[in-house]
């Protein structure tokens, strides 16, 4: 059970360093993505899987519902993991009270979304738009007392603009945020 336990943070440590090494080389114009049939589903599962001793370690409730039926992208497996990732931990950094995280997967309009819904702090409308530039964090209030690099989201941006995709914010301060990941379906 502690092997289990040191290899699943080892494994989730492994990640944080490797988004800094990603934005960096995003950054530089040199990350090469690995584009393959994906399901998002899966790699859901996959991620949720390894995620859940910390999502549980930290005292999170989490659901998680797929739409099995979802069609196929055409994807970076571990660039997309990366961004619920991010995603993840967002929620985790910015839900100090309500310790509650929906994640899903859906089709809408010819693409299929990834979405994160956290029942956190919440982002006023006057930063949403900032959030997903490099270094930005929210100056005022909690938010600015979490301790964060102000990367994960704009690393975010940068995986879903090379995948054609879009991400979309709704949040309500002190009511929480969600996010949706729209990938565009092959087939």
């Amino acid at each position: 059970e502690y092997y289990g336990i040191i290899n699943k943070e080892t494994h989730r440590l492994s990640r944080i360093v490797d988004r800094i090494l990603s934005f960096s080389q995003i950054d530089a114009d040199k990350k090469r993505y690995k584009f393959e049939e994906l399901n998002i589903n899966d790699i859901c599962e996959d991620v949720m899987d390894s995620y859940s001793f910390h999502l549980q370690n930290k005292g999170f409730l989490y659901e998680v519902s797929q739409n099995k039926h979802l069609g196929y992208i055409s994807g970076d497996q571990s660039a997309i993991a990366e961004a619920l990732i991010n995603l993840l931990d967002n929620a985790i950094k910015y839900s100090p009270d309500t310790k509650e995280i929906e994640v899903s997967t859906k089709e809408e309009n010819g693409y299929a979304v990834l979405q994160v819904r956290d029942k956190g702090l919440g982002i006023d409308k006057k930063h949403q738009a900032d959030i997903f530039d490099q270094f930005y964090r929210v100056p005022t209030g909690d938010v600015h007392n979490i301790k964060g690099s102000g990367l994960g989201l704009a690393l975010l941006k940068k995986i879903m603009d090379a995948h054609g995709g879009e991400v979309k914010l709704i949040s309500e301060p002190g009511v929480g945020s969600v996010f949706k990941l729209y990938f565009p379906i092959i087939k």
